[in-house]
């Protein structure tokens, strides 16, 4: 629920989804600003910018993604591309500490920064009906992390996502959901919530486990109407499952394996750590040295003893596993080489032994 205070002091699940949020954008921006002039990153529930403790809120972690990039002094397209950040926030204290924060850091003259007072679902849509028709959305990211479900409108996001090359990482509060979900006057915020009645799977289940498993199901099938990619992150704390996750959604390959990345690489902060969660009842822990006895079983359940492309493969653990390709692939099909159980050729090119390059074919042997 919404702090009454001005500023407050930070949970242990915020640090975790900080982290993630500035290792993803560690990666986005210097891709991004390769290929387009400018770029949008939003924050739809921006807060004070810092908490009662000192730690920096999420406007002044995307604003240091960019201001303290490792490569921003060393690429010229770093340079070159235009930012705009847009910092959304409805109550007025808060809004004005925020303001207070960002005129402490200076900026160079590619950095536009507009700390917007007013509610999410009022403003931004003022702001995507202002775009023209003929020019479409610039690649966006979005950061939505509101402090209940009553707060965002699911058709919000899914307008975002029907831009080309826009993002958004949406934090969901599914234990406060499910404790409600069978009272008839929270039915029309979730209604808003989801963009449809999908969340109604979750009522009447036994258990708040239950609760909470169809709220996340119905939520990422809410997302797939309006993007192909949707992975889904539980914050997983030192007692275990809370039921908090983060969703991620994109309708480009890229960014999704960079969001995957982000997730293998993200440090535990305060004991909290992600699961993959996409598939619930088969939660992938990421951890330094993941089990990956799983993404064997997949691949052979996927391509059986039939002689698949390495590509194939890629794709496989890219869209339908918790697994990144960059990171585990090959290791795995190394294990599995090693043991004796897997055939691997190239049509035109001598290949050696536990290398897998581009057109490569393989089969497992048993």
């Amino acid at each position: 629920m919404p702090p009454n205070e001005t500023i407050w002091a930070a949970e242990e699940h915020t640090f975790a989804k900080h982290r993630l949020l500035r290792r993803y954008l560690d990666a986005w921006l210097p891709i991004m600003a390769r290929h387009n002039h400018r770029l949008v990153l939003v924050d739809g529930f921006a807060g004070p910018g810092r908490y009662s403790g000192g730690q920096p809120g999420s406007p002044l972690i995307m604003l240091d993604a960019y201001l303290g990039h490792a490569y921003r002094a060393t690429l010229p397209h770093m340079a070159r591309v235009e930012l705009t950040y847009l910092f959304i926030e409805k109550d007025a204290g808060r809004i004005n500490h925020l303001e207070g924060e960002l005129a402490k850091i200076a900026r160079p003259a590619n950095v536009n920064v507009y700390a917007i007072e007013g509610s999410f679902d009022e403003e931004m849509p003022k702001l995507l009906d202002g775009i023209p028709a003929d020019k479409g959305l610039v690649p966006t990211f979005a950061f939505i992390d509101p402090f209940g479900y009553t707060e965002h409108d699911l058709q919000l996001s899914s307008r975002i996502l029907g831009f080309p090359r826009c993002e958004v990482l949406i934090y969901m509060p599914f234990p406060f959901i499910a404790r409600f979900v069978d009272q008839p006057t929270i039915a029309p915020a979730l209604t808003k919530l989801y963009g449809d009645e999908s969340w109604r799977t979750a009522q009447g289940k036994a258990t708040l486990p239950e609760r909470i498993k169809a709220l996340h199901d119905a939520f990422v099938g809410a997302l797939h109407r309006s993007a192909k990619y949707v992975r889904s992150f539980e914050i997983i704390g030192n007692g275990g499952s809370t039921g908090y996750h983060l969703f991620f959604a994109t309708g480009h390959p890229l960014g999704l394996e960079k969001m995957k990345e982000a997730m293998w690489k993200v440090d535990p902060v305060g004991g909290a750590r992600f699961a993959d969660s996409t598939q619930t009842g088969q939660l992938v822990l990421f951890e330094e040295q993941p089990d990956l006895s799983s993404l064997a079983r997949d691949l052979r359940a996927q391509f059986g003893n039939r002689e698949f492309a390495i590509e194939q493969a890629e794709r496989f653990t890219l869209e339908e596993t918790a697994f990144c390709p960059s990171l585990h692939l090959k290791q795995v099909l190394r294990e599995i080489e090693r043991a004796g159980e897997l055939d691997a050729r190239h049509p035109t090119q001598t290949r050696r032994r536990n290398t897998y390059p581009p057109g490569t074919l393989v089969t497992f042997t048993q």
